[in-house]
């Protein structure tokens, strides 16, 4: 495939209306393997029965101590909180990171670094802050270079997918915690995209066995808004600014169910299972196409793609295929709900093999 270039891969890609190949019967639901929404029920008839009893609906700052009551017991952080948007979570823990520093004595430490791959960029509500460094390489001396007495915190994303697709090595994030513990820093992971169960643990960061300071989670979700989750330290905590504002009612609901069923015996262990059949579906279908794609790899229920060139061609004759997937730069990310079926990653599998077959040489 030739031409477009890929969009931002922070948001999935425009998709609307793709038709399954081969159904004259006009427009029909297409595989969402796009990871635009976690896929979880959100226990919709839970909320509609609570609405029905006004006596028995908690107010809104309650459902958001219960829910994060409900998060700190299963991350490595001792307080959470939550917000209407993933912007308002990292102003939120930015302005912690520096009034930490500040309380123990360091108030020019104000410099966020955010070691982002070589192609990637800064997340949702960071772009106009100056003090925060963009690093596009992962080399130990280029770290060195920009760490100074300046710097409050790294920031890191496990799973990198704002340009590209790369699961980073254990190596690094070691690297990267012992250069925060060196140095007094805060070591923020991004886990808005690989966070809450994609990868086969609840946390991303898990698979390392590396924890950080603070971390933001995101719950997308199509019946309510999203919710974006700040995780922090009880050391990390020290520099919070009082209490977020209330997050939506509906989203904390649904917050609060999500919570429940990753965490309910066996949930994650079927969540792996379907992340190998993937992986596996995947590795098929590479070595049987030979040529149409140059890498795969991923983890868990992200898997990736990479093709010779930008993967924008193939994202959109998929999704008239009736196949939703996510172009990453070079990469197409397929990325499906916690939810999906054997049946959904085979059917999804066989549409880019048709796809291929039609492709040519």
């Amino acid at each position: 495939m030739s031409g477009a270039s890929s969009e931002s891969a922070n948001e999935p890609n425009d998709q609307s209306e793709p038709v399954v190949a081969g159904d004259e019967s006009g427009p029909a639901s297409p595989l969402d393997f796009s990871g635009s929404w976690l896929g979880f029920p959100e226990h919709s008839a839970e909320r509609a029965e609570l609405m029905d009893e006004p006596r028995a609906v908690p107010e809104t700052g309650d459902l958001a101590d219960a829910l994060s009551a409900k998060i700190a017991p299963v991350s490595f952080g001792d307080r959470a909180y939550l917000f209407s948007s993933e912007a308002e979570a990292w102003r939120y823990a930015v302005e912690t990171m520096r009034r930490r520093q500040k309380l123990v004595g360091r108030p020019q430490r104000r410099r966020l670094i955010v070691c982002a791959g070589a192609a990637g960029g800064l997340p949702d509500g960071l772009e106009d802050d100056g003090d925060v460094i963009l690093l596009q390489s992962d080399e130990a001396g280029a770290l060195a270079a920009e760490v100074d007495n300046r710097t409050a915190g790294i920031l890191v994303a496990p799973v990198r997918t704002s340009a590209g697709f790369e699961v980073v090595s254990r190596g690094l994030l070691v690297r990267l915690r012992e250069t925060a513990d060196e140095y007094g820093l805060v070591l923020a992971f991004d886990e808005s995209v690989c966070g809450l169960g994609r990868s086969g643990m609840l946390w991303a960061h898990e698979w390392t066995g590396v924890t950080p300071d603070m971390m933001v989670a995101l719950h997308l979700q199509r019946s309510a808004p999203p919710l974006a989750a700040l995780i922090v330290t009880q050391k990390s905590a020290r520099g919070a600014a009082g209490l977020p504002p209330p997050a939506d009612r509906a989203a904390l609901l649904a917050g609060g169910a999500l919570v429940d069923g990753l965490t309910a015996p066996g949930f994650l262990e079927r969540v792996q299972n379907r992340g190998w059949r993937l992986e596996d579906r995947l590795t098929e279908l590479f070595y049987r196409r030979r040529g149409a794609f140059t890498a795969l790899g991923g983890v868990g229920l992200m898997q990736g793609l990479a093709c010779p060139g930008e993967a924008e061609p193939w994202r959109a004759t998929l999704a008239e295929r009736g196949l939703l997937t996510r172009a990453m730069g070079s990469f197409l990310g397929l990325i499906p709900p916690l939810s999906v079926e054997d049946g959904d990653i085979d059917a999804a599998v066989a549409i880019i093999d048709a796809a291929c077959a039609l492709e040519p040489r």
